[in-house]
């Protein structure tokens, strides 16, 4: 059925096999309309424009006979205008009698008509509310603040501000009496407006110059140049009518800077200063001209274009009257002939496009063969020839939608047996490393180990892409919740820049499992993308907070250049949408992945740039975990309940697997501790690096040690390798307290360093001091434990000198040979130095058990008394190096568990 047609499209309709053939119809005849050709119907549509023309323009004649009206009712309007003008011409004068003291009835009579002929004006007029409201503002205002100037009860500065708002109303009430759309109407409005304005500045002006000695000289000053400083803006506007190079705008600008010069002047006395007086009544003459000659332009302009509307009006329906007779039949006859055909093409095309072929494409994938059905078009001319065109376009669209339903199938197939022998062949590759690392004791070696332990893990990584582009779903071993700080460590983890990631804040809550492996994936490749889009000497900042609504917030920062406003909005409609397969997926696979994985889980993900307040550009996703996603008593969100604080989560590199007291465990659980999260398998565990150790001490000047190498202790090293460490330290620890005062006297030691908690580099050398400092016989004193900083301080000098290079640390000048013990220490070198006697077949170290141990034992301390719970050294000698190896490692994992808690239970105390 879908064979694909060999020959061109042809006048008469294909014939599809099978299908039943259609009766025959009789065709219009020859000269009939409907089969006009094409170019016929093109003249009579270019007519049509030409009618269609003239009925627009009996639209324009309306609209020109209502713009008509407009104008002249702004011309009626507009006749308010020369007794707002009136008006404050009068006040101003009021104004200045009441200040000076000179003819004062005169002014006050002066006022009262024109405040008169300001109502009876404002009666008579159609005005619009705003400049009715604003009329009678100053008609109220104005007679209540002449009336307290006259009685002399309000002072210099109230009656200066009272009157810049009556004149603010007034420059408002002329800018809205006419609105029309002529720029030049409008402009000579404005600067009538302006000239009004500036009038009523110089008449404060002029006040304050006469009733200056009221005030203080500073705010005198103060208030003349603030008002001064408001006139640009007039002279800008009047320049408008008078024009930006007459010699009135010219005077204008050259009184202003006159007025200013004095006021600017300290030694210029500002009270009755006669050349400001002069100034300020040269600006006012030009002021008054200007309101004169503008109030009758505005009039007589907005009234003669209102005659030239009418007129225009009046031409322009003769016309159109004329044409519309014509138009109208021949419109009616050529929109037949067009619009029959055109609406049966028109819904049948709609009818194939929105309902038709989405059917028949549903089941074309589905496997069935539908049979498409023909536009009901049977004319021979253009329209008829593009029906059948419509047709066969029907028929290659459900070709191509079989070979693309085929084709797509077999992508996915490909793509997802790609991933998945890619991801197994990962997997061995993850597992060959591990070994390798377990096994491995160079740091450079294991340094590059871990570099291909972290690309590896984005290649497992990129085959995941491969199966989410594909549609299918990623197989999950595990079901149980896993702790968000296990998902972000996890997460982290997965990137090959992880050093460069800062972990702040972290909900204390679970994920469940079956979208635990999605939520690290998700937010392993927003880590991974702001660590790409971001200077490499800067960090990237993930915390997680809980929200009102029960629902966790993650925030990924980055200090990167950023997205403009429109890449992120495009970004943000991406994720939104789940993700749509495009060609652009391979460049941009990311967020494709990340777009389809929240869409899968329900989770939300936006970008945004940096809030206000926030340093920097860069950019912030945003992941909001809903309560659907969270696992246990975590997952309960009440609206309104107050978000849990979140436990600064640190990656801290990994202890020794201790084999605790189970009676301090559950002593330690009784007195509040929380009990450890069962281990996830389902989460990579690789963090190496991740120690937290910024912080170098400050040594002397002129001795630089060597810049210390931190080694990268692996996740999954064995119990029994952990216990040797601990017994090959506590051994070292032994032979620093073996190296007494004996060759040293008090005034010949150093002073002793204060060391903080990451300050652990001479650890043993302050332990020496300390061992030195020491009296032969101490009187015996109780012991007070130590507190949770002092336990966290030694736990840190300890981890650091665990992770610490042996090498380095013996070239460090913090470590003292020169005593009277350099013999013993010297074996001990040597014993470090030990020579690798075998290889494997790789070409690794094989390494033999004791070869490395220091020569003798610690003495027993002289005068310390009875000590029953020691043996004699000949019982000693024959201890199992194994059992004391796990004897101190036992020790050590369990004071450090215990510091741990005590530190936790601290900051949850500082917490809350």
């Amino acid at each position: 059925m879908f064979a694909r047609p060999t020959t061109p499209v042809a006048a008469v309709p294909p014939r599809v096999p099978g299908a039943r053939p259609r009766p025959a119809r009789a065709r219009p005849a020859a000269w009939s309309l409907s089969n006009w050709p094409v170019g016929w119907k093109v003249v009579a549509i270019a007519v049509v424009p030409l009618l269609l023309a003239m009925v627009f323009g009996v639209l324009r004649v309306d609209a020109a006979m209502a713009n008509s009206g407009n104008l002249r009712l702004a011309a009626a309007r507009a006749n308010v205008i020369p007794a707002i003008t009136k008006y404050m011409s009068a006040l101003d004068v009021a104004l200045l009698a009441g200040s000076t003291g000179r003819d004062v009835e005169g002014a006050k009579k002066n006022f009262t008509s024109r405040k008169y002929e300001l109502q009876t004006r404002l009666a008579d007029t159609d005005v619009i509310p705003d400049v009715r409201s604003g009329v009678n503002t100053l008609l109220n205002g104005g007679q209540v603040l002449l009336d307290k100037v006259l009685e002399n009860s309000i002072g210099l500065r109230d009656r200066i501000t009272t009157y810049a708002s009556q004149l603010l109303t007034a420059e408002d009430a002329i800018n809205a009496s006419v609105r029309v759309d002529s720029e030049q109407i409008r402009a000579q409005v404005q600067g009538l407006s302006r000239a009004v304005g500036a009038r009523g500045q110089m008449t404060m002006q002029e006040i304050l110059v006469t009733r200056g000695a009221d005030l203080p000289e500073p705010q005198l000053r103060t208030s003349m140049i603030t008002l001064a400083g408001t006139e640009p803006s007039t002279l800008f506007g009047m320049s408008e009518v008078l024009g930006v190079g007459s010699p009135d705008a010219k005077n204008l600008q050259q009184q202003l800077l006159t007025r200013m010069a004095i006021m600017s002047d300290p030694a210029s006395e500002l009270v009755d200063n006669p050349d400001l007086l002069r100034s300020i009544k040269v600006t006012d003459g030009i002021a008054e001209q200007v309101i004169k000659d503008a109030t009758a332009s505005v009039t007589n302009s907005v009234q003669a274009q209102a005659t030239a509307r009418r007129d225009a009006a009046i031409r322009d329906a003769a016309v159109v009257l004329a044409a519309i007779a014509i138009a109208l039949i021949v419109v009616l006859l050529v929109a037949r002939a067009l619009v029959r055909p055109l609406r049966v093409l028109r819904d049948g095309a709609l009818k194939v496009a929105h309902t038709d072929l989405e059917g028949e494409i549903a089941r074309v994938r589905a496997g069935a063969e539908p049979q498409p059905e023909p536009l009901a078009v049977y004319t021979t001319e253009e329209i008829g020839q593009v029906a059948h065109a419509v047709d066969a376009l029907h028929t290659q669209a459900l070709l191509l939608a079989g070979d693309e339903a085929r084709l797509r199938l077999l992508v996915n197939d490909m793509f997802e047996t790609m991933s998945r022998r890619s991801r197994s062949l990962v997997d061995q590759q993850l597992s060959l490393i591990d070994r390798l690392e377990r096994n491995e004791q160079d740091p450079d070696r294991l340094d590059s180990l871990f570099r291909l332990d972290h690309l590896a893990a984005r290649l497992r990584r990129n085959s995941a892409n491969l199966l989410v582009l594909a549609g299918a779903e990623i197989s999950r071993e595990r079901r149980e919740p896993v702790p968000l700080p296990t998902v972000v460590s996890a997460a982290v983890s997965e990137v090959e820049d992880y050093r460069r990631v800062s972990v702040g804040g972290v909900a204390d809550c679970m994920v469940i499992g079956t979208a635990g492996g999605g939520v690290i994936h998700l937010l392993a490749e927003l880590i991974d993308n702001a660590l790409s889009y971001s200077p490499p000497t800067t960090t990237v900042r993930v915390s997680a907070v809980r929200g009102s609504a029960g629902g966790v917030l993650l925030r990924i920062a980055d200090c990167g250049l950023g997205m403009t406003d429109s890449d992120r909005r495009i970004a943000n409609m991406r994720l939104q949408s789940g993700g749509e397969v495009t060609p652009d997926n391979a460049r941009h696979m990311g967020l494709f992945v990340v777009g389809r994985l929240a869409a899968r889980h329900d989770i939300r993900v936006g970008l945004r740039g940096p809030s206000t307040g926030e340093a920097g550009n860069g950019t912030t996703a945003e992941v909001y975990l809903p309560v659907a996603v969270l696992a246990g008593e975590a997952a309960v969100g009440q609206a309104g309940a107050p978000a849990a604080t979140p436990r600064p989560f640190i990656i801290k590199p990994p202890a020794p697997e201790p084999a605790p007291d189970p009676a301090a465990s559950e002593a330690s659980y009784q007195n509040g501790a929380d009990k450890p999260v069962p281990p996830v398998t389902l989460l990579p565990r690789r963090n190496p690096g991740s120690s937290g150790i910024t912080d170098i001490p400050a040594q002397p000047a002129g001795r630089q040690p060597p810049a210390r190498r931190e080694l990268k202790t692996p996740w999954w090293e064995t119990q029994h390798e952990a216990r040797q460490d601990a017994g090959h330290k506590a051994r070292q620890d032994a032979g620093h307290e073996a190296r007494q005062d004996a060759g040293q006297t008090p005034a010949q030691k150093p002073p002793a360093k204060q060391a903080s908690a990451s300050d652990t580099s001479a650890f043993f050398a302050q332990r020496s001091a300390a061992a030195g400092a020491r009296p032969a016989d101490p009187p015996p004193t109780p012991s007070v434990p130590a507190g949770p900083v002092d336990d966290d301080v030694i736990y840190q000098r300890m981890l650091s000198e665990m992770l610490g290079d042996p090498r380095e640390l013996a070239a460090s000048p913090d470590l003292d040979w020169r005593s009277v013990w350099d013999r013993g220490w010297s074996a001990a070198a040597q014993a470090q130095d030990q020579p690798v006697e075998s290889r494997t077949d790789h070409g690794l170290p094989v390494r033999t058990p004791g070869a490395r141990l220091v020569p003798g034992a610690a003495e027993p301390e002289p005068g310390g008394g009875p000590q029953p719970d020691r043996q004699p050294p000949a019982a000693a000698a024959v201890r199992d190096p194994d059992a004391v190896r796990a004897s101190i490692g036992s020790h050590f994992g369990g004071v450090h568990t215990g510091r741990a808690h005590a530190r936790t239970t601290s900051q949850e105390a500082d917490q809350q």
